[in-house]
């Protein structure tokens, strides 16, 4: 999530160094035109880029059409938009009369003043960032920040049988809390699937705890789940107190631990495949 966070103030420094050089350079309307136009190139390279993912991960919408409003098409539909919006840019331009020159320029501008903010924000924000503890289970303090170990708990399955966190040690770990009303939730389900099918459980493992206690009826969470064709473990929390425990306050929450039981990461909001991938793919074994 962080770097379109960082993508996005990078963004916002290209306009205005964009708008800077077109005050400079150009005289009239032509400046403001320009502009303007890109402007309207962004907005259509984003749409173009939330919209592919029906054309990278068709059955994942038809599964769930909401993923078109919380996700995107990832680094692939980024690039894909931003080829669209720079069609977009040089077309309309030329329709104006602009010249090649002064378009290869605003472009190279915007450019070049986006790559090198991302560079210095990312940066930045990268030397802030609390060095994570890489030590054994034995010298870390339980607890939910990362590199903390994940506190234990026992919880009764959909099977009805009891799934204890740290039997799953020597595995990394999703640890989701969700609930059936959550339009979100709702919405990363078959992203959870279909990155779950595609992994060795014996490496890699998910455990869904349902926040049983918010549900209007407990007993249609297996209906639910077996709706969606689920084949990863969920787990029921009926006292609510395991989501307290992990401050489950927004959901879809969720806790990457690597297979030393340490918290690598906790991500609040739904999570697409690739998001999943990449998270886990960064821990070590």
């Amino acid at each position: 999530m962080m770097k379109w966070i960082v993508l996005s103030i990078a963004i916002v420094i290209g306009f205005v160094f964009l708008k800077l050089w077109l005050n400079r350079s150009q005289k009239g309307d032509s400046g403001k035109q320009i502009f303007d136009l890109a402007l309207n190139s962004l907005f259509w390279g984003f749409l173009i880029w939330k919209g592919s993912l029906l054309l990278f991960e068709p059955k994942l919408v038809i599964e769930s059409p909401m993923s078109l409003l919380y996700f995107t098409g990832g680094l692939k539909g980024l690039f894909l938009g931003m080829l669209c919006a720079l069609i977009y840019f040089f077309f309309t331009t030329r329709k104006l009369m602009v010249t090649n020159v002064v378009i290869i320029q605003s472009v190279v501008i915007f450019a070049f003043a986006v790559m090198c903010s991302y560079f210095l924000v990312n940066l930045i924000l990268n030397n802030d960032k609390p060095k994570v503890n890489t030590a054994t289970t034995k010298t870390v303090e339980v607890g939910l920040q990362e590199g903390n170990k994940a506190p234990d708990f026992v919880l009764k399955s959909l099977e009805d049988t009891n799934v204890k966190l740290s039997d799953l040690q020597g595995k990394k770990l999703i640890l989701n809390f969700w609930a059936t009303w959550c339009p979100p939730c709702k919405a990363e389900i078959p992203h959870m699937q279909e990155f779950y099918a595609t992994r060795d459980k014996s490496n890699v493992e998910i455990l869904a705890i349902n926040l049983t206690t918010s549900e209007k009826n407990s007993e249609n969470v297996k209906e639910f789940m077996e709706e969606r064709n689920v084949t990863f473990p969920v787990l029921l929390d009926e006292e609510g107190d395991i989501g307290t425990l992990y401050q489950a306050i927004t959901i879809p929450t969720s806790y990457f631990i690597d297979s030393h039981g340490i918290i690598r990461k906790k991500i609040v909001g739904p999570m697409d495949k690739e998001m999943m991938n990449q998270l886990i793919e960064n821990m070590s074994d």
